[in-house]
């Protein structure tokens, strides 16, 4: 870039004097300065109820002076000697100017982007700005619009629309339509408070109401003369034709009408979105296009002139790159006769080189994320709710009960207390206090409240977005400025920038270094950051131009060199911004980083800025994505102790501050959801507990109750009712026995009966069915002579088997292992998510026995009470609530989808045609011979595709093995999987042809020759010379005694005999059998699972052969079965009882 006095020009032809001038044709001239309007972040009072295209006239290029035109405006013409047959004009403008006019550019980008964003929040995002202050609202009720998966986000988003934007009109007319048209009120109504409720009890009680009758709700709608604007959600596509629509509003335009806001709501139907557009073009409204399955704005008359309107800067920001870019040929083309020129034919430069820096007063230095949780997190405020429920918990009690010989558990908490799995994976007894819980509630909301406020406040300034906090007292700023960097060269200045103005004067000392292929201190020592200071390094860091390479290596050593000098009382840290991987190995700049910050003191935080438009290139000239990049650097920043920050034009993408606050956010709702679960089992609990209580007193009436309806007499007292003990011990008295009463044994003896001490038997009962059935209770004489009874022990209600609504964890990376191991730690059965176990449990069995006094089969008395189903050809009975149900199926949702989510990591990339390859020392064996003619092409780019995307990616030591009529070994001993390794194999794998059989013996032997702790990957078509037993035997005696895994891999291969010899062989030797499933079935299955299987209800995954796809699947359809029983056992309760819970 040049410097302040600089001038750049350009000349061209100019025939006459009203050809417009070229683009390119622009200069500077050092002499001259512009008065640029005021910046547009001073019209943010604007009002926020107006439309985008108002607020571009007060806010956008043309009204701020931003526009080309403007740019051209500042720039002055002059004449010089005629070359051939034109005249040389050229345009100078003032290198100040230009860059004050750069930095206003970036300032109006910024703002538009707040725009955008603010547009993106609350109501907005769903219906847009809503404009007027009589309303019309024309809501689309039908059965499409109001399903039962899209009604209930309606009426929330409905009611936040209420909330924000109604409640500031003066007049509301609230109308839904279906098949007929419904109103909240005759007629409009002025807003007031109570308006307002009634029109969120009236969105509440929205229903499907047939089809779409558009055309006789927008006629009712523009009969309200006292309207001005009309607000229409359409969901669905309308009844009418929309000719016949649009033809009626264009005649309706004619008058005088309201003016139209129009918004798709959540469709993706081509026919509405048409519609709404054509609405708004016809009546000169305003349209907006919502999806809430992307959860973003389509489109929107708001958003597109936002969007144009930061287009129309960047190429502003474009034109002013190409004048500095035409610095170098401008200056060569300066006449010779310059020298020749008096100082006073030159203007004098102004004061200052750059535009001055508006520096914010110092304030005290912030801390990073982690270190602020230390003081304001969950633990740090004693909030995490182990230690809240610490007080009140107890551990099981187990120990040996000699004289029942066996070990036995403390049985507490099913009666007084709720199990709870505790934080090291075992079960405590927790006494759950409601009070306590609400109250912690309560601040844990208020926690979450804070961490918000953290959240926002690190991405409330432009340079904590870039940059993060800047924490530290002693600052090194390293600053990319390498060629591959020419295009980004003004994101770099205006980063830079904004940390001058905002952050750098909160430190003790700084400096800046600039780095390419060499090193470029702005100072050699520290400096305090004074305003002097800080705009010195801002005219310095505009005279910086990007070239060479990315040395980022001896730049790390410079900033550390110069930190060893320092004052080591001082906290420093190294702000690395840069764009792209280092030249260097990054493994040693991460070695030499990590040696560099053991001791306290030094922390080394990296920034990457890269721009989405353009990829990102190693210095190999390799092409490698963003992700690789990211890593990498992530690596390097963790390394130095420091922090990672990844953006991009639109915003933050990843970072580690943003994370950490992320993480305890997460942490606190986990803690909300188990806190919400431990109060509904004490209400589940209370609520089982009155139940059994009512049942018991309907079954066991009073004594008094009893002898009202005894028969009074005294030659003949009848039994009392509770027990048949009684009875036989009344008539025992009498010297008679009761036909009808047996003794639980031979050896029960019946003792005499006593007229007020309670009965017990002569000899305790040793079955423990009948301990678990007996009652207390004593009878005794009244004074008319019958029989008393007053009960002491009643039955307890039985256990039910509970389901424990345990949070489901589940990893988010994917992990380099088979589905089989894969699912013995994330497998339903893991997971305890059967369904079938749910319902099993002994108190679940339908008891159904002979009764042989009454010759037939009675079921239990509780068969009525319970639900029943057939499970497995057995009868059970429903004990489960239909809370814990949905807790169920909100698990197994959550599970699905990441079954869903592995799947479709199966099925990318080369683990589609191969598998995933999960040992760390490869072998694979390729079957060249004749039969794989046809698709040699398609496996050499698949192959490939698998050096480079596992191979390379996970750093396996591997080789090759090509068998045809003979064996061709690419490296006698396994490879690290280098990028020079991998070119190599890649062009091995290019060479090779088919020919001859297939001599699948030796291939194996060569194959399983390269060591113990193998895995061979044979990859043929099944086709083999030999004799399959006789591989199978040499298979199995080569891999006997030794970690060797064989995996077959079927190509190109039909035959299911074929088939079925290479999952043996992968079988024999504990290895998986693959074969890549046809580009049909991956597309089906693609669908389906991005979907989150709502194709339809019967959808199903399509047959797979390979082992991992077919476990996984059947995992897949095992779950999306017990989703459908545990909704129809759910339905079948709430049909039963619909006031359970």
């Amino acid at each position: 870039m040049a410097h302040s006095g600089q001038s750049f020009r350009s000349s061209k032809n100019k025939p006459s004097a009203t050809q417009p001038y070229n683009k390119g044709s622009l200069a500077s001239n050092g002499g001259e300065t512009c008065n640029v309007k005021s910046r547009p972040e001073q019209k943010e009072d604007v009002d926020d109820c107006q439309s985008s295209l108002d607020w571009l006239e007060e806010c956008g290029l043309d009204s701020c002076g931003l526009s080309l035109s403007h740019l051209f405006s500042h720039c002055s013409t002059t004449s010089s000697s005629p070359r051939g047959d034109g005249v040389c004009a050229q345009l100078e403008i003032d290198s100040e100017t230009l860059a004050d006019f750069e930095m206003q550019l970036y300032q109006a980008t910024d703002l538009y982007h707040s725009r955008i964003r603010w547009l993106s929040q609350g109501s907005r995002k769903m219906f847009g700005t809503v404009k007027g202050s009589r309303l019309g609202v024309l809501v689309d009720t039908s059965d499409e619009n109001c399903s039962e998966e899209r009604l209930e986000d309606l009426q929330h988003n409905l009611l936040r629309l209420i909330e924000e934007q109604f409640s500031m009109k003066k007049v509301l007319h609230l109308m839904s339509f279906g098949t007929e048209l419904s109103s909240l009120w005759t007629g409009p109504r002025d807003v007031t408070p109570l308006r307002l409720q009634e029109a969120q009890q009236w969105v509440l009680q929205l229903r499907p109401s047939g089809g779409c009758n558009l055309l006789h709700a927008l006629k009712r709608a523009w009969s309200q003369a006292q309207l001005d604007s009309l607000l229409i959600i359409l969901g669905s596509c309308p009844d009418q034709d929309p000719h016949n629509i649009l033809s009626y509003m264009a005649q309706e335009v004619q008058d005088k009408v309201p003016s139209v806001h129009v918004v798709a709501y959540n469709t993706c139907s081509p026919v509405v979105i048409e519609i709404v557009k054509n609405i708004a073009e016809v009546t000169e409204g305003r349209y907006h296009l919502f999806s809430a399955v992307l959860g973003v704005v389509d489109s929107s008359s708001d958003l597109e002139p936002l969007w144009n309107e930061i287009k129309s800067a960047r190429d502003v920001l474009h034109h002013i790159q190409s004048i500095r870019d035409m610095t170098a040929s401008a200056l060569s083309e300066i006449s010779t006769d310059l020298d020749s020129l008096s100082l006073s034919d030159l203007k004098s430069d102004p004061d200052d080189g750059s535009a001055a820096l508006c520096i914010q007063p110092p304030a005290p230095l912030p801390i990073t994320s982690a270190e602020w949780l230390k003081s304001n997190g969950l633990k740090a405020k004693k909030l995490s709710l182990y230690q809240v429920l610490a007080p009140n918990v107890y551990s099981p009690k187990e120990g040996f009960v000699p004289i029942l010989r066996k070990t036995v558990h403390s049985t507490v908490h099913e009666k007084a207390m709720v199990q709870f799995e505790w934080h090291d994976g075992t079960v405590k007894n927790v006494h759950v206090d409601l009070c306590l819980l609400r109250n912690y509630q309560k601040r844990l909301l208020e926690a979450e409240h804070v961490l918000e406020d953290r959240a926002a406040w690190l991405s409330s300034t432009g340079s904590r977005q870039i940059w993060g906090a800047v924490c530290e007292q002693q600052v090194q700023v390293l600053l990319d400025m390498s060629e591959m960097n020419s295009h980004s060269q003004l994101h770099i200045r205006h980063a830079v920038r904004l940390l001058l103005q905002e952050q750098l004067p909160n430190t003790h000392s700084f400096n800046v270094t600039a780095f390419g292929s060499d090193i470029k201190p702005w100072r050699e020592q520290m400096a305090p950051p004074t305003r002097e200071n800080l705009q010195d390094v801002w005219q310095w860091i505009q005279g910086l131009e990007c070239e060479g390479g990315r040395n980022m290596l001896a730049a790390i050593q410079h900033a550390a060199q110069a930190d060893s000098n320092s004052d080591s009382s001082l906290t420093r840290g190294v702000y690395l911004f840069t764009t792209g991987m280092p030249d260097q190995d990054p493994a040693a700049v991460s070695a030499y980083v990590s040696e560099i910050c053991s001791s306290p003191g030094l922390r080394i935080h990296v920034s990457l800025f890269a721009r989405e438009s353009e990829p990102a290139w190693h210095p190999t000239t390799r092409y490698v994505t963003w992700a690789e990049t990211a890593q990498v650097l992530r690596d390097l920043a963790h390394a130095g102790n420091g922090r990672f920050q990844w953006i991009t034009d639109t915003g933050i993408v990843e970072s580690d501050d943003v994370i950490a606050l992320i993480g305890e956010m997460e942490t606190a709702a986990n803690y909300w959801q188990k806190c919400c679960e431990l109060v509904d089992s004490l209400v589940q609990r209370s609520s089982n507990k009155t139940d059994a209580e009512e049942a018991q007193s309907q079954e066991c009436c009073s004594p008094a109750l009893c002898s009202e309806a005894w028969p009074q007499g005294h030659n003949k007292l009848p039994p009392p009712r509770p027990t048949r003990l009684s009875l036989g011990r009344t008539e025992s008295k009498e010297g008679k026995r009761s036909p009808t009463w047996r003794p639980s044994s031979g050896k029960a003896v019946i003792p005499p009966a006593h007229p007020v001490d309670s009965w017990k038997s002569a000899r305790p009962v040793n079955s423990a069915k009948q301990r678990k059935t007996k009652i207390s209770h004593s009878v005794f004489y009244l004074e008319d002579g019958n029989l008393g009874a007053v009960f002491k022990t009643y039955l307890k209600p039985k256990c039910v088997q509970k389901y424990t609504s345990t949070t489901v964890k589940l990893p988010k990376q994917e992990d380099l292992c088979s589905t089989k191991q894969w699912l013995k730690l994330f497998g339903i059965r893991s997971l305890k998510l059967d369904l079938h176990k749910l319902v099993s449990g002994p108190e679940c069995t339908h008891r159904k026995r002979l009764v042989r006094t009454v010759h037939k089969s009675v079921s239990a008395k509780y068969c009525a009470i319970f639900p029943s189903v057939q499970l497995n050809g057995s009868v059970r009975h429903l004990l489960v609530s239909p809370g814990k149900l949905k807790q169920y199926l909100i698990q197994t949702e959550k599970v699905l989808q990441r079954y869903a989510q592995r799947m479709q990591w199966l099925l990318s990339g080369s683990r589609r045609v191969f598998g995933c390859v999960l040992e760390m020392a490869v072998c694979v064996v390729l079957d060249v011979s004749g039969s794989m003619a046809p698709c040699l092409p398609e496996l050499q780019k698949e192959l490939a595709s698998l050096v480079w995307d596992q191979l390379h990616a996970n750093s396996v030591r591997f080789s090759m093995v090509a068998f045809a009529g003979e064996v061709r070994v690419w490296q006698a001993e396994l490879v690290e999987a280098s990028e020079e390794r991998c070119k190599e194999a890649v062009e091995w794998l290019g060479h090779l042809s088919t020919h001859g059989g297939t001599s699948s013996l030796q291939a194996l032997q060569a194959g399983c020759a390269f060591g113990d702790a193998l895995g061979v990957y044979l990859i043929t078509d099944g086709k083999f010379d030999c004799s399959c037993s006789l591989v199978l035997k040499e298979a199995e005696r080569l891999t006997a005694g030794k970690p060797i895994t064989i995996h077959t891999i079927a190509f190109n291969c039909q035959d299911s005999t074929a088939k079925r010899f290479l999952r043996n062989l992968a079988h024999k030797t504990g290895g998986r059998f693959h074969q890549a499933p046809s580009s049909t079935h991956t597309a089906a299955a693609s669908e389906l699972l991005s979907s989150s299987f709502s194709v339809g209800e019967d959808s199903v995954l399509p047959a797979f052969d390979g082992d991992d796809l077919r476990r996984l699947r059947e995992e897949i359809e095992k779950l999306g079965t017990f989703q459908k029983q545990a909704k129809a056992f759910r339905e079948i309760i709430l049909a039963k009882n619909p006031e359970a819970v």
